[in-house]
């Protein structure tokens, strides 16, 4: 941990060094991700100086050892990417197709990269101070948060399509060049205990049906991230955890999307699928899964249209609605592998350290909110005719 800070300290002194300060005070603080985040240490920091504006600064610092640099080789590079190269791309597309600025995509301030190999530091604007937080994982998304989620998510996609329609060959470049984190992993250690742990807490009356599903692999889970005909820059991993989000006096939610080290190219509705699987109920689907879908096509139809794009010849309804038909299978087996994490209670969350490796993404000890969250994305399953 000294060492960890020390790193940091140097890095914010140089940071306070471009933003003007000759005398910087730092005051550095650790935080803890809640048991959403297994690769860095979190910092917040705030850097004052008598006449100046306090920086009010977040910081992410690689903790991962040789295991998990196997996985996960060049940490951070894609964020760096997207905040000093995908982003301003964005920002231009929006300028130059007038977007009003309350329509605009958003991301929180980018302070600066540190590459040193083992001890990589990113910096970011600390928007905790203006009220934003994370959603919390235990509990399931509500219809506000949902559909502004969505509203932003959609906003990405269409930048996206704009990006390749205009700039054909740098969107293929990008496209080609962000790998994402999932295809690398090896499932082959974790999908065995993964389903043990599913077919320890699911209803009997379905545990046949899952069970000989699992064993056909009949949903492999990189499917959901296998790029179609239709393209985009996906997140990746589109959950509550990154996502800040505060709701206003009136009652309406803002949001910022964060960790983007996990962009790759995708279909866009795997982001989608992924964000209501690993953040929504079973209580929730039924009463807003079909109006959520809805939601985002209107929302992504909306800022496509801003883009001067036309849906109907980039993606259509049509063209959407078998998008979801072809990828909502792969759900089932996001939820079997992403629900034990995400669900885990934080004292037998992994511990985030130098040690870590991806056995140790194998929870020992799973939740209630598992079993009811699995046993809800079962249900749905069956009751849409996939699992049978």
């Amino acid at each position: 941990m000294a060492d960890v800070e020390l790193f940091l300290r140097e890095y914010l002194n140089k940071i306070a060094r471009e933003h003007k300060h000759v005398d910087p005070k730092i005051i550095i603080k650790e935080i803890s991700s809640g048991g959403g985040n297994y690769t860095s240490k979190l910092f917040t920091a705030v850097v004052s100086e008598a006449g100046k504006e306090d920086l009010h600064l977040f910081a992410k610092v690689a903790v991962t050892g040789e295991n998990m640099r196997k996985e996960f080789p060049e940490i951070y590079e894609t964020e760096n990417y997207a905040y000093t190269e995908l982003i301003k791309f964005y920002e231009t597309l929006e300028k130059e197709s007038g977007v009003p600025e309350e329509d605009k995509l958003i991301f929180c301030k980018f302070y600066g990269f540190d590459p040193s190999p083992y001890r990589e530091i990113l910096v970011l604007e600390n928007l905790l101070p203006q009220g934003y937080g994370p959603h919390d994982r235990f509990h399931s998304i509500d219809w506000p948060y949902a559909a502004t989620a969505v509203r932003e998510l959609a906003k990405m996609h269409a930048l996206s399509f704009a990006f390749a329609k205009r700039h054909p060959e740098e969107f293929e470049k990008t496209f080609s060049s962000l790998k994402g984190i999932w295809e690398g992993l090896p499932y082959e250690h974790v999908e065995p205990h993964r389903i043990e742990c599913a077919a320890r807490v699911l209803n009997p009356k379905h545990l046949d049906k899952f069970i000989n599903c699992m064993k056909r692999r009949q949903f492999p889970i990189l499917n959901l991230w296998r790029h179609t005909d239709f393209k985009v820059i996906i997140h990746g991993d589109y959950r509550g955890n990154n996502l800040l989000h505060k709701v206003r006096e009136d009652g309406t939610v803002d949001i910022k999307i964060v960790d983007l080290q996990t962009l790759q190219g995708g279909s866009p509705v795997t982001d989608l699928i992924y964000f209501i699987f690993t953040g929504s109920d079973e209580k929730f689907r039924a009463q807003y899964f079909d109006k959520l879908l809805d939601h985002y096509y209107t929302e992504l139809s909306a800022a496509m249209k801003r883009l001067q794009l036309n849906p109907d010849e980039v993606f259509s309804r049509a063209d959407f609605d078998y998008e979801m038909k072809e990828k909502l299978p792969f759900g089932l087996t996001l939820a079997v592998f992403t629900l034990p994490v995400i669900t885990v209670e934080m004292e037998n969350a992994p511990q985030v350290d130098e040690s870590l490796d991806i056995s140790k993404f194998n929870v020992e000890k799973t939740s209630d909110l598992y079993a009811e969250r699995l046993n809800g994305v079962v249900n749905d399953y069956v009751k849409w005719g996939i699992l049978k």
